[in-house]
């Protein structure tokens, strides 16, 4: 019965077209590592037979290093959630303060009251961080952490800017929707613009398995979040024990084709993006921020109220675009399996006529089916 739903799931998400921002396509040698013999097995010099386990973990952690150009890396949480908690944990105290983007205003929904810790909403205004009143806001409440990250990002967070939050305790950049084009170079990059730690999930635009991964510069930092991401068994184990070897695996072979094609992916991301807004905006779909180019990254947002977002969303899904229910639209994966501008124009014309009530379902299909059936 599972394996029959794996079946006509498979063949039901490549038969249309995935613009949900917050997900991508794995490519098939990653696949493989998730299936290997890695699946069932430790990485840890504790048990016998690790030793190339071993050796992968390593060399995966010094290619993240490389594409990400810093001097610590961690590739041991299970998810950005994980990311999120070992910066909870190694930087504030109970009933610590942590400013950060609120979840009204597209931040990350994280449950700081369950974890004793305090937020202090940053303002924000059209997605964006308001510079002037968020350095009024970490003067007065001296948070011990500042995440700069959303859920909706469209342009770069103001990292420079905020520096002065480093006064008060640890910048942190929560990369998860930018990840692959912070390693393709065609965002900002956080940790060089002043952030002490940048954090991401692997699964967005970064087309890995679903996971974490930590970066710094900071030696201090570092041995910090090393208590609470590493098998620790003289003070106990914090929040990562078994790191998942084929999940470790599968991200070092995405970074390395980071390394290899990651400036050009990342930068088609960008280009298809606008694209896709632009005839969006003149085919009568209302996007938001034409006036500032739509998006310099891999979403885009339709400026629509959130029942008729959720209305939408319903409606492309009966003809094979899948989106979310907030109206916010990402190109990642269409990129990754190959598509450019002009199909991102074709995709506009297709979602126009499924929003004016024409069924565009075999254009859909056969849109995907060209290009899934060529990717791999």
């Amino acid at each position: 019965m599972i394996s029959q739903l794996i079946k006509e799931h498979e063949a039901y998400r490549t038969s249309g077209i995935n613009l949900v921002a917050s997900e991508n396509r794995v490519i098939s040698s990653a696949l493989n590592a998730l299936s290997s013999d890695l699946a069932g097995r430790y990485g840890d010099k504790w048990y016998g037979g690790s030793k190339f386990a071993a050796q992968i973990f390593e060399e995966v952690e010094n290619l993240a290093k490389k594409v990400f150009n810093s001097k610590y890396a961690f590739v041991t949480p299970l998810s950005g959630n994980i990311c999120d908690l070992a910066v909870l944990f190694s930087f504030t105290s109970c009933q610590g303060k942590i400013a950060a983007v609120p979840k009204e205003e597209g931040g990350y929904p994280l449950g700081y009251k369950k974890f004793e810790r305090k937020l202090i909403p940053l303002p924000v205004r059209k997605t964006e961080i308001i510079v002037d009143e968020a350095i009024d806001v970490i003067n007065k409440e001296k948070p011990e952490v500042t995440m700069l990250g959303s859920s909706v990002i469209l342009f770069p967070h103001p990292v420079k800017e905020l520096e002065n939050a480093k006064r008060y305790g640890t910048m942190v950049y929560d990369a998860s929707h930018v990840l692959g084009l912070v390693a393709g170079g065609r965002f900002q990059q956080p940790l060089k613009e002043g952030a002490d730690v940048m954090i991401g999930s692997t699964h967005k635009t970064f087309p890995g398995p679903q996971g974490g991964i930590v970066l710094t510069n900071s030696e201090e930092k570092a041995e910090m979040l090393k208590k609470m991401l590493q098998f620790d068994f003289d003070e106990g184990i914090g929040l990562v024990d078994n790191p998942h070897a084929h999940r470790i695996a599968a991200i070092g072979i995405v970074l390395e084709e980071m390394l290899s094609h990651g400036r050009e992916y990342a930068g088609q991301i960008v280009k298809n993006a606008r694209e896709l807004a632009l005839s969006l905006h003149e085919l009568g779909i209302p996007v938001k921020f034409s006036e500032k180019g739509f998006t310099m990254s891999h979403q885009i947002l339709l400026d629509f109220e959130p029942s008729e977002a959720k209305k939408f969303c319903g409606k492309m899904e009966e003809q094979g675009i899948f989106i979310d229910i907030s109206g916010r639209i990402g190109v990642a994966e269409a990129t990754h399996i190959g598509m450019k501008e002009q199909e991102m124009r074709e995709v506009a014309h297709l979602m126009a006529d499924a929003y004016h009530g024409k069924d565009v379902w075999k254009g859909i299909k056969k849109l995907a089916r060209r290009f899934y059936d060529a990717w791999k």
